[in-house]
């Protein structure tokens, strides 16, 4: 499914560990390096373009490529440089331009706002993106050794959290997820909200729920997947995040539709939080229709 990764580096040390990660994710077949040299501007309209740190990025990138192949020998590694007013943007423009069916980004230590927490480019990406992200965690993968290591990087995809919440969106993110080369268990969650009606029209919903949700449930298995599902009731968001959690889940993989993130952009509120506050990987699945 991801056969074609982007991640853009910063040369940075974290930057550097998440090749590990990305050479372990099922599937890939080519992985493009970028690194976007920003373009400063100055009055008059005046541009200027560091040509020293593009020569030295194109270096390094070389140096990525050398590494990320020794890893995974089967991997096409493809470097690129470009030259944006805005790291962002060039992130976003080369990722359709290069057909991307990923983009790996990382998020940041914790903090209040969205743009903090995932840093400035990365939660334009996550917000603005028309190409599925992967947001990977700096705990994660500040060591290469340990169980926390195991889980996330070479496993990624071992057990993944699927929110439902029966949309075309969400049941074609969860067809996607079932497809993963190395998947070993599925967990379908389903929040049902507390409010909205009587306890007795909420324990009916919590029924519905549970009927739809092992259908879908009993059609994974029957394909050979393992397959289990949770209904609960609760804030969204939260509860995704508290039950990825309970289970110990590898990745949450959810689908994003909707507005709602910084006012114009596209991404619904639930996935907004979900990024924002999972200490677990995150798999930004887009669906455009």
């Amino acid at each position: 499914m991801f056969e074609k990764v982007l991640f853009p580096t910063d040369f940075s040390e974290r930057a550097e560990t998440m090749l590990d990660c990305i050479a372990g994710i099922p599937q890939v077949r080519e992985v493009i390096l970028l690194h976007v040299v920003k373009m400063t501007r100055y009055p008059m309209g005046v541009q200027f373009i560091d040509t020293l740190a593009k020569e030295t990025a194109e270096n390094t990138l070389a140096e990525a490529q050398r590494y990320l192949t020794s890893l995974n020998p089967d991997i096409r590694v493809t470097l690129d440089t470009t030259i944006s007013p805005e790291i962002a943007e060039g992130i976003l423009t080369h990722a359709e331009q290069r057909g991307a069916d990923l983009i790996v980004i990382s998020a940041r230590e914790k903090r209040v706002e969205i743009g903090e927490l995932l840093g400035s480019v990365s939660s334009t990406i996550l917000c603005r993106s028309k190409t599925n992200v992967l947001i990977m965690r700096h705990k994660i993968i500040e060591t290469l050794t340990g169980k926390t290591y195991e889980k996330f990087c070479p496993m990624l995809f071992s057990r993944i959290l699927c929110p439902i919440d029966f949309s075309r969106f969400s049941e074609h993110a969860t067809a996607l997820a079932s497809t993963m080369k190395g998947v070993g268990e599925l967990i379908l969650i389903h929040v049902v909200l507390p409010e909205g009606g009587t306890s007795s029209e909420i324990k009916e919903s919590e029924q519905a729920a549970e009927a739809r949700i092992g259908a879908v449930r009993d059609s994974l298995a029957a394909q050979g997947i393992h397959c289990r599902a949770i209904v609960t009731r609760g804030d969204p968001a939260g509860e995704i995040i508290r039950i990825a959690e309970q289970q110990d889940v590898s990745v949450i993989w959810i689908s994003s539709y909707g507005k709602g993130c910084l006012h114009d952009f596209l991404l619904g509120s639930t996935v907004q939080n979900v990024a924002m506050h999972s200490t677990r990987p995150v798999v930004v699945i887009r669906s455009w229709e």
